[in-house]
C-alpha cells in the first residue's frame, strides 16, 4: 500500500548541502517541496514549513488563508532567532512556533565586544583627536574584574557570556526566572534588573522582543546604571525606550551606547532615519543590524533550523519553542510607540 507522505514546505531553494541535510532529517516520512509545488489538493499535507521571517517575501507564507489550508501544520521553523514579526494571533495553538536559537550567537558576540571595546578603550576619540594632530591619551577601561550584566541568557547570552568570561569579566545573566545558566557566575530574575544595573560596567541586551520585554528598559532603568556604563543592544530596539535613551546619553556624556537594532528601519528606497538624532551624539555606536551577518551565517543558520526539524520528526524536545502569549498584543504595542 502506498504510503501518503506528510510536506516539509521551504520557502526558497536550498543548497545541495542543505537540502541532503533536510532529506535525512525526514526520515523518509516527508516530501520536501517548494511554495510553487504545493497545490490545492496537497495543501492539507504541509506538516512543517521552513522559512527565514526576516525576508519580506516569505511571510506571505504564513498568511492567515495559507495557514488555514494548511491543516496539518505542525511547526514553523525559522532561520532567524527573533519572531516578532509574525503575526501569532493567525496559528493555531497546537503549531510550534521556534525561533534559531543559538545560531547566531558567537557572531553576533564578537560584534558585541567589538562595540564594548571601542568605547572601553576610546578607539574613536583616539583616531579624531590624531586625525586633528592631537596626540593625546583619554582614559579606558579595563575589562577584566569588571562586571557583564547579559540581559537575556540564550543563545547570543551564553555567547556574550563566555568572551567575557575570555577577558576575565564577572558575569551576571538576568532572565525570566533566574534559573542557572552554565557560564553565567550568577543569574537573576527580570525583576532584578534595576538592582543590577547599578553595579554593572557593561550592559548587554540580548533577548526577544516581547509584550513582557517592550520598553524593559526605560527612564528609571537607563538612571539605575553607572553614569560610565557600557550599553550594548543587539536584541530590538523597541526593548529599549527610544526618547528615554537619547535623552539620557545627551544628559549622561560618560555613559555610553551601541545599537545594532533599531526602532524604525528604511523600506526600500528610503533613507535611514530615527525620530531622534542618535548619530550626532560622540558617545553613540550604531551599526545596520549586521551583528550577526557573515559569510558563514546563512550556511550555519539554515543547518541549525534543519537540526530542529529533525528534532521535531524524532519526537525530541525542539529548541527555540516561543510562547504565543507573549506575543499577542505586541505589534499593537508597537504601533503606539510610533
Amino acid at each position: 500500500m502506498l504510503t501518503v507522505k506528510k510536506i516539509i514546505l521551504t520557502a526558497r531553494p536550498l543548497s545541495p548541502k542543505a537540502s541532503a541535510l533536510l532529506e535525512h532529517a525526514s526520515e523518509g516520512k516527508y516530501d520536501v517541496l517548494s511554495p510553487t509545488q504545493v497545490t490545492a489538493e496537497n495543501a492539507s499535507r504541509v506538516e512543517i514549513i521552513l522559512l527565514d521571517t526576516a525576508r519580506p517575501e516569505e511571510l506571505p507564507i504564513l498568511s492567515r488563508e495559507n495557514v488555514q489550508r494548511f491543516s496539518s501544520l505542525k511547526l514553523i521553523q525559522s532561520t532567524r532567532a527573533g519572531l516578532d514579526v509574525l503575526e501569532f494571533e493567525d496559528f493555531p495553538s497546537g503549531v510550534a512556533i521556534c525561533g534559531n536559537i543559538g545560531a547566531y550567537g558567537d557572531q553576533i558576540a564578537e560584534h558585541v565586544f567589538g562595540m564594548i571595546l571601542h568605547f572601553a578603550r576610546n578607539l574613536g576619540a583616539s583616531n579624531l583627536a590624531l586625525s586633528k594632530g592631537f596626540w593625546q591619551i583619554p582614559a579606558s577601561m579595563f575589562l577584566r574584574g569588571k562586571t557583564l550584566l547579559v540581559v537575556g541568557t540564550g543563545g547570543i547570552g551564553e555567547a556574550v557570556a563566555r568572551l567575557g568570561g575570555c577577558f576575565g569579566m564577572r558575569i551576571i545573566g538576568v532572565n525570566s526566572d533566574g534559573r542557572p545558566v552554565p557560564g553565567f557566575d550568577t543569574v537573576v530574575a527580570v525583576d532584578r534588573l534595576a538592582g543590577e544595573s547599578k553595579d554593572a560596567d557593561v550592559i548587554v541586551v540580548a533577548l526577544p522582543l516581547t509584550v513582557k520585554t517592550f520598553h524593559l528598559i526605560d527612564e528609571s532603568k537607563l538612571r539605575a546604571m553607572k553614569p560610565t556604563c557600557i550599553l550594548v543592544n543587539v536584541a530590538r530596539g523597541y526593548i529599549i525606550d527610544e526618547e528615554a535613551l537619547f535623552n539620557h546619553l545627551k544628559s549622561s556624556p560618560n555613559f555610553r551606547c551601541g545599537l545594532d537594532v533599531w526602532w524604525h528601519y528604511p523600506k526600500k528606497g528610503e533613507t535611514f532615519a530615527q525620530r531622534f538624532p542618535f548619530l550626532e551624539l560622540p558617545n553613540f555606536l550604531g551599526t545596520p543590524h549586521d551583528s550577526g551577518i557573515v559569510p558563514e551565517t546563512e550556511e550555519i543558520a539554515l543547518l541549525s533550523a534543519i537540526e530542529n526539524i529533525g528534532r521535531f520528526v524524532r519526537g525530541e524536545l525542539l529548541k527555540g519553542v516561543m510562547n504565543r502569549n507573549d506575543y499577542l498584543g505586541l505589534k499593537a504595542l508597537v504601533a503606539q510607540a510610533n
